[in-house]
């Protein structure tokens, strides 16, 4: 009863509670003001170090994929038969489903 009591005396205060007439006004000026704005440009370097950047690292990124691609065909090729390996049957009893 004590916990209902000081729930039903919070919502009383809260109903009581003035809202400010020009909370509504500041927030459409501040919505409308947000499409006026003039977008700021950034300096010409900085685009140039951007677009220089993103191409250097496209340039590293190919090379280095192809350090990894052996050219030609490789002399051996190995197959492995990991049968005894891989004990699967395990996982095939009915017991453990």
């Amino acid at each position: 009863m004590k916990t209902e009591h000081h729930i039903d005396e919070f919502i009383r205060r809260e109903k009581e509670t003035v809202p400010n007439p020009y909370l509504s006004t500041r927030i459409m000026a501040k919505i409308e003001g947000l499409g006026k704005e003039e977008r700021r440009k950034s300096p010409l370097w900085q685009t140039l170090a951007l677009a220089a950047s993103i191409a250097a690292v496209a340039f590293l990124g190919v090379s280095i994929g192809n350090s990894y691609v052996e050219s030609g065909t490789p002399e051996r090729t190995l197959n492995i038969n990991d049968r005894q390996i891989e004990n699967l049957g395990y996982y095939n009893l009915g017991e453990d489903e």
